[in-house]
């Protein structure tokens, strides 16, 4: 398997993807180290070669992962994300936070400041300032600089086993384990200590950062403490190696140590993320009728914003498996109880959609359109049901007003890719979907559906020339990442 194709690329794509499989949640290497810390460094510095990095590394994450392209879910991600990054210097609007479909509880800090973190991970948490603490520690990873300086280290020691390494991470099971057995093993144990440091800076700094951003310090040291006790590390899907490194007690210790030096704060419910939560969990989940039997039983058992996040879940899991009428009756109580909340507001129309209610649907999200018409997160839904309504055109301005707001939305350029395409406008369309190929790091794909966007201009000069400079700025940056 390829994770990266072009030369250039693809000797800095052997570390960064190392990188994801040391820097994740899931990772074994843990534990003390000699290098000194360095937590006082908080500033986000990103070269232009770094940023190339960080496309390729996401098209070529795009094509091994699904990542989840749901305006909610991502939007609570995000807003996390800018709250833990308001507190670093440098330029935190490089920054960008994937959400990927995925069971294991992982989280990566990818090249160019792309922060990714599995759903597995955020189901697994138990509060906001959990999934915050581990934000926060990728973050860490990422105003360290620790990918550079793994490169520098790899070019200071020689060491031949990369690929090896590489292959083993990626192919997992007993692939991974066969490729790791010839691997140069003394290699392995060198850049094994020196990742184990850069652990335990990613604590000191991550802690530091969960502190300033006014979340709970308490939480890092509290997830880790659950996840050690539990079994749920995916221990199948690791490679053997990997297994004989766990969690150490030593830096939990760690990590307990350095929490009492910050005041204690109280983790309050967040509804946005209980929301988020259960959101994944009924859609994104692999069993919706355990999801629902789990929700029925919380929506009693909790109070406050977590049993009503509990019932919205059981809306959507309901709507999952079929059940359209238990989907609108619960998605309807939550919405009658606050018809601006956009999960109801959503789940609602969603849950009128999935019934073949269309009319109802589109209904629902109009009244709260005209309110929040420039929310990116409320036009991606509106201007969805609309196109599935058969009024592409009447989704248009609701598409433009949303990337107005958000003018590097992936969905909210598929969707007009979708309309501009239903109305026969054939080189906009194209236009359109190359931006969702250029914003998932995919150049050259992105070109291709500019080069078919020339061919249906007409008589447009307008549209020739616009096409015509945008190909002109994808080529130059195609070339320097080249380069």
């Amino acid at each position: 398997m390829r994770f990266c194709s072009s030369s250039p690329v693809r000797q800095r794509c052997v570390w960064l993807v190392l990188a994801v499989g040391m820097f994740g949640i899931g990772s074994p290497v843990l534990g003390g180290s000699n290098l000194p810390l360095d937590d006082s460094m908080s500033e986000v510095s990103i070269s232009v070669a770094e940023q190339a990095t960080g496309r390729e590394f996401i098209r070529s994450a795009r094509s091994r992962f699904r990542f989840v392209d749901d305006p909610l879910v991502l939007d609570v991600l995000r807003q996390i994300g800018a709250r833990l990054s308001s507190t670093l210097a440098g330029d935190t609007e490089i920054l960008t936070f994937h959400l990927i479909e995925n069971s294991q509880l992982n989280a990566f800090a990818g090249p160019g400041g792309h922060i990714g973190v599995f759903t597995g991970l955020i189901t697994a948490t138990e509060s906001e300032a959990e999934l915050a603490s581990v934000i926060a520690h990728e973050l860490a990873h990422v105003t360290q600089r620790h990918l550079p300086r793994m490169i520098e280290r790899a070019q200071q020691r020689q060491i031949p086993a990369t690929a090896g390494m590489i292959a083993a991470i990626l192919l997992g099971g007993q692939a991974g384990a066969a490729t790791m057995a010839v691997t140069n093993a003394a290699a392995i144990s060198d850049q094994l200590s020196y990742t184990r440091a850069f652990e335990r800076e990613a604590d000191a700094l991550g802690l530091k950062i969960l502190n300033a951003a006014g979340y709970d310090p308490e939480a890092m040291a509290r997830f880790l403490q659950r996840l050690a006790q539990s079994s749920r590390f995916q221990d199948a899907e690791i490679p053997e190696y990997f297994r004989t490194h766990p969690l150490s007690s030593s830096r939990i210790a760690e990590m307990e140590g350095r929490t009492v030096k910050y005041p204690s704060v109280v983790d309050e419910a967040s509804p946005n993320f209980l929301h988020a939560q259960a959101r994944i969990t009924a859609i994104y989940g692999d069993d919706a009728e355990r999801a629902i039997e789990q929700f029925r039983h919380r929506i009693t058992s909790d109070t406050g914003a977590a049993s009503r996040a509990a019932r919205y879940g059981l809306a959507l899991a309901a709507l999952k498996t079929g059940e359209f009428e238990v989907a609108i009756e619960q998605a309807h109580r939550l919405w009658e109880s606050d018809p601006d909340d956009p999960f109801y507001v959503v789940g609602l129309a969603e849950s009128y959609q999935g019934r073949g209610d269309i009319s109802t649907a589109l209904g629902v999200l109009a009244a709260d359109y005209p309110v929040d018409a420039d929310d990116p997160v409320l036009s991606s839904y509106y201007a969805d049901a609309l196109i599935k309504a058969g009024k592409p055109a009447k989704a248009k301005p609701v598409i433009r007003a949303g990337l107005r707001a958000a003018p590097h939305s992936i969905v909210l350029f598929r969707l007009l890719a979708r309309a501009e395409g239903e109305l026969g406008r054939l080189a906009e369309s194209f236009q359109a979907l190359a931006e969702t190929h250029y914003l998932s790091g995919d150049l050259g794909l992105a070109l291709e559906k500019l080069e078919l966007a020339v061919k249906h201009t007409g008589n447009s000069a307008y549209l020739k020339a616009s096409i015509a400079a945008r190909q002109a700025e994808i080529q130059q940056e195609l070339d320097d990442q080249k380069g």
